[in-house]
């Protein structure tokens, strides 16, 4: 069972199925991380995952989808290739101490978590070719992110 997911902006909180099942969203999800692949991400993380994070990877172990800001198309990483990338990976981690991917547009420019401040933890995105003083940030934590998942930005107003 997914927790419920407060959402600053929101009157009632909404678990993330909830939202990424709204009439409209265009989000296709693989099958569902188990609990133990979610406990083995969350032991070999950097820093305490953010809940909505964790309950997307409960709906999803990857998936993809557009997104209602940059880059404008979103793939969630599945647990293995998070733990490969972000946290068994020397050159990521000597390259972009204070980042865990967790996602990319399908090319040049990657998602994470920005681990430099907080709690919460903001979104950022980088090209990782360009190194780490591309990131920029692009949503103020994983709530305000999940929000912007399977919604095309031409769909905005």
């Amino acid at each position: 069972m997914l927790s419920m997911v407060a959402l600053p902006y929101e009157n009632s909180p909404l678990s993330v199925r909830d939202i990424l099942q709204q009439p409209g969203r265009e989000w296709r999800a693989k099958a569902p991380a188990s609990e133990n692949e979610i406990a083995l991400l969350q032991s070999k993380a950097r820093a305490e995952l953010p809940r909505e994070y964790l309950d997307l990877l409960r709906f999803g172990n990857g998936g993809d989808g557009p997104l209602a800001l940059q880059p404008l198309w979103f793939q969630l990483y599945s647990v293995k290739d998070c733990i490969d990338l972000c946290l068994s990976d020397q050159h990521v981690l000597e390259q972009f101490p204070t980042l865990m991917f967790f996602g990319s547009n399908g090319g040049l420019e990657s998602i994470a978590f920005d681990l430099s401040a907080g709690p919460p933890w903001r979104i950022v995105m980088v090209d990782r070719i360009a190194g780490v003083g591309s990131a920029r940030q692009i949503a103020p934590h994983m709530g305000a992110f999940i929000e912007t998942i399977g919604i095309d930005a031409e769909g905005q107003t």
